[in-house]
């Protein structure tokens, strides 16, 4: 099945004509539209896959603009390349905005296909990891309406899982027999397929202890066994929502 995405950028440019051509043969089927905020107009207003491709002359306003888009339509943007001198509020816009940025036309093409495909998705796939089967069934009723909700009740059975299904997101309590949550992240960082995967600690330890010793981890957040139900869901919500990925 091809992976229909928009692409914006000057098709004359060698390095866009070549990324699209990189594109399609991974199998997506770009539509290309020229870098002017008229063609924004055009657009559905409904969630889409949107790629830019960055350059030196680029007017800054074209950004903006599509950020105004992103806002109305929830549409998954994908920066690529780079912009010259921009100030430093520009530069902190960029920063800001929920994307996936790439550095230079020099992409791992499965990383952006991945992603790509993951966003696609009508539903945002979350992976629950807990031993507790009490909390599995609260978290799969809290989020399983809004959410394709999968449960693993320990971190063998979690890496398993993930060497066969894709998730967006794992939601990973910190205490488990045998395995625990640090001890799966750590291996989830070591694996090149996974270390870019979003880990949320779901926890019931919120010591500063418990919280430094993985912070060379990365985890994307911590949430609290303790908060309500909507207070957990409205927080993998906004995740969702404000994601940004940077790509050297």
């Amino acid at each position: 099945m091809k992976k229909e995405v928009y692409v914006m950028g000057e098709e004359s440019r060698m390095v866009v004509k070549n990324f699209l051509q990189e594109l399609r043969a991974a199998g997506c089927e770009p539509t290309v539209i020229r870098p002017e905020p008229e063609t924004l107009q055009g657009l559905p207003d409904s969630p889409f896959q949107l790629i830019v491709c960055l350059e030196e002359k680029m007017d800054f306003r074209i950004i903006k603009d599509v950020a105004d888009k992103q806002k109305k339509s929830g549409l998954s943007l994908y920066l690529i390349g780079s912009m010259g001198n921009l100030s430093l509020e520009n530069e902190q816009f960029l920063k800001q905005l929920p994307c996936a940025r790439f550095a230079s036309y020099t992409i791992d093409m499965p990383v952006l296909t991945k992603l790509l495909e993951s966003n696609a998705s009508e539903k945002k796939r979350i992976l629950v990891v807990d031993d507790e089967p009490i909390l599995l069934r609260s978290v799969k009723g809290w989020l399983g309406d809004e959410f394709e909700v999968s449960l693993v009740n320990s971190g063998e059975m979690a890496l398993e899982f993930l060497d066969m299904h894709p998730v967006d997101l794992v939601l990973l309590d910190y205490r488990m027999p045998t395995m625990d949550g640090p001890e799966v992240l750590r291996k989830i960082r070591e694996d090149a397929h996974f270390q870019n995967l979003p880990v949320i600690f779901l926890t019931a330890s919120n010591d500063k202890e418990s919280v430094m010793s993985v912070m060379h981890l990365k985890p994307n957040g911590y949430l609290l066994k303790t908060m309500a139900p909507e207070e957990i869901k409205k927080a993998v919500r906004d995740f969702f929502g404000n994601r940004t990925f940077v790509f050297s």
